[in-house]
């Protein structure tokens, strides 16, 4: 059953720029659509058309049957006095209010008993049962957890919550309430890994058709079963995840490409025979035969995926040691806070890794960061940077650009560039007739952008990022992406897009209540563990724990296999923590023989634990398998 239609939508922006120009669409219900398109191309413009806040120049959107459709708002709760858990619970309104008739009903029996009395209740009780009336509490917790509010801060007033937090009861809120359409426009903003996860579940599983704006192509991939493509303003549909809709999407390019080249081809042979032969009696007649033939041949346009991204060339300036930067013995609070935020931190990151750093919201990742930059001094500890280390950094805020100045100004003073250097290099990010724009003006993934060049042109060859995907479309992440798989330093950052995090983590590190945990391999060996950690109770236990009785003969040659992996890996964890924290002490290296040695080691080390992650992770899926 449909939904919402919408017809030949055109909006446009100032003077005679078109954002659409005839877009149209359908919206069945429950149906789970991802809207994808480039910066700027006009998807928040479209989903405020949709829900009404918002009137097209022309074209029409119709709800079929007053269906019901909402979209968070921008302004959020600024000055609310209602508390988190009371703006939660407000999404069951319906709940709230047969609730209390059931509670006037309950009073009302008390005194009369009456048959008709005892019906209508019995009545409004399996009905309010029915629709989850005795879990609507529950529920509202648990999306409360999800979203890492802690039950201390279920009491706050909304209007106190920082604009990220205000951001997460709002789509929560509305999720909650289940109407027959929500508009979500970037919802993984400002949530964490936890929280990411509890929202595609909750959009798989919600009885609300779902249009949503993503650049987060694992989320997409998980909750869209298709894809709407906004471009040049008009929409294209593709009954797919995401990865499925970009080779299908790649293909329809790769041979619009080869058709508009056999066009061309064509109409050259065509043009020349005219050109050579419309003066000759003998062949004029031909050439007009011709003329008429290239008339009427339709002129066959490329892909119109063909605007320029960002080119990103990450360069390393000169080699650093092998131990680029070690954390001993860490301690962090802010003065204002009651205890440390961060405790006993231990970290050694050497030349080449590029180690994520995980941990949910609030918990310090971009403190550690800070401390790792030399912008906050810890209260304990000590933290170096290895021989030859130079380090950029880019805040998940960007509040190390200057609002005032122009792009042209803040890049040439941020880089040391003349002006003619800096705009060659400000065009390689897109970046070409709005130089002289001010950089308070500008669009979040613009600011990003800007920062993004200056740490290019930094030459730096320790590179410490906070969210670097943040407000970047989808070709913009991939050019990163690219850019950072072939730079030849060292990477420490933070981020949420687990697209990004599988491509580029060497390493994971795991933040979490004030301590820091390894996991040495990429994002899919640091899931692996984790689900492992949860079904058995903790690492500590996962190997004794898979010997159980009742096995049969596959399923004990798999466990014995997995404990003797498990085994292993945990020893040679153990063993490269402890060549870890040698190589960072500077009196290993007055001892030439032992400093050649150790390094030796460590490297054979981590080629064995590679060896080793392999195996397990087969294994892991054997077990699945024989069903361990």
């Amino acid at each position: 059953m449909k939904l919402l239609i919408a017809s030949d939508l055109v909006k446009y922006h100032g003077g005679d720029l078109k954002i659409l120009s005839g877009a149209s669409l359908a919206v069945e219900a429950r149906e789970k659509i991802g809207l994808v398109g480039r910066n700027g191309a006009g998807k928040t413009t479209l989903l405020n058309i949709l829900s009404g806040n918002l009137e097209p120049d022309s074209g029409q959107v119709e709800l079929v049957g007053g269906a019901k459709v909402a979209m968070t708002s921008q302004s959020l709760y600024v000055g609310s006095e209602r508390s988190v858990e009371e703006e939660m619970i407000s999404a069951f309104k319906d709940l709230i209010r047969r609730e209390k008739e059931l509670e006037s009903l309950e009073a009302e029996l008390s005194a009369n008993s009456s048959p008709v009395l005892l019906e209508r209740y019995g009545r409004l009780q399996a009905e309010f049962e029915r629709d989850g009336g005795y879990e609507y509490r529950a529920q509202a917790a648990s999306a409360l957890s999800s979203l890492s509010f802690n039950p201390a801060d279920w009491k706050r007033p909304v209007g106190s919550l920082s604009g990220g937090e205000q951001s997460r009861i709002a789509l929560a809120r509305l999720l909650l309430s289940e109407p027959d359409l929500v508009l979500l426009d970037e919802p993984t903003n400002h949530l964490d890994l936890r929280a990411i996860e509890w929202l595609e579940n909750f959009i798989k599983n919600t009885k609300s058709a779902i249009l949503v704006v993503s650049h987060d192509r694992y989320f997409l991939d998980t909750v869209a079963g298709s894809i709407l493509q906004l471009e040049d303003g008009k929409l294209t549909y593709y009954p797919s995840n995401y990865t499925k809709y970009a080779a299908e999407k790649k293909a329809r390019d790769e041979q619009l490409t080869r058709k508009v080249k056999a066009n061309l081809e064509r109409r050259g042979q065509l043009e020349r025979f005219i050109e050579k032969n419309r003066a000759k009696a003998s062949k004029a007649r031909q050439a007009k035969s011709k003329q008429k033939l290239l008339d009427r041949m339709e002129k066959i346009e490329g892909p119109k995926n063909g605007k320029k991204n960002m080119k990103l060339d990450l360069n390393e300036t000169r080699r650093a040691g092998r131990v680029v930067m070690e954390m001993e013995n860490v301690l962090y609070g802010y003065e204002d806070a009651e205890g440390a935020l961060l405790t006993d931190l231990e970290l050694v990151i050497e030349r080449g890794e590029r180690v994520a750093l995980l941990g949910p919201n609030g918990a310090g990742k971009s403190t550690i960061i800070r401390l790792a930059a030399g912008e906050l001094t810890p209260n304990r500890g000590i933290i170096r940077l290895g021989h030859n280390v130079t380090v950029a950094y880019q805040d998940q805020q960007l509040a190390r650009l200057h609002g005032d100045k122009t792009i042209l100004e803040e890049t040439m003073e941020a880089t040391g560039l003349d002006a003619p250097e800096a705009r060659d290099r400000l065009g390689a990010f897109l970046f070409s007739d709005d130089v002289f724009k001010k950089v308070y003006s500008l669009s979040g993934g613009e600011k990003n952008r800007l920062s993004l060049l200056e740490i290019v042109v930094s030459g730096a060859n320790l590179l410490l990022l906070d969210e670097p995907t943040n407000n970047l479309d989808i070709p913009a992440r991939e050019a990163l992406e690219d850019a950072l798989l072939k730079y030849q330093g060292t990477l420490l950052f933070v981020s949420h897009d687990r697209y990004f995090l599988h491509k580029l983590a060497t390493r994971i590190v795991e933040l979490e209540k004030g301590k820091l945990r390894n996991y040495l391999g990429g994002y899919d060996y640091y899931r692996s563990s984790r689900r492992l950690d949860a079904q058995e109770g903790g690492s500590r236990n996962r190997t004794r724990r898979r010997v159980r009785p009742g096995l049969d003969k596959r399923q004990n040659v798999v466990a014995a296999r997995l404990i003797a992996v498990e085994g292993e890996i945990d020893a040679t964890e153990r063993r490269i923590s402890r060549l870890e924290k040698e190589l960072a002490t500077s009196a290993l290296y007055a001892d030439g023989e032992r400093s050649r040695k150790v390094v030796t080691e460590h490297r054979q080390l981590k080629k064995v634990l590679e060896g080793l992650y392999e195996d397990w992770s087969k294994l892991i899926e054997d077990a699945e398998d024989v069903g361990l």
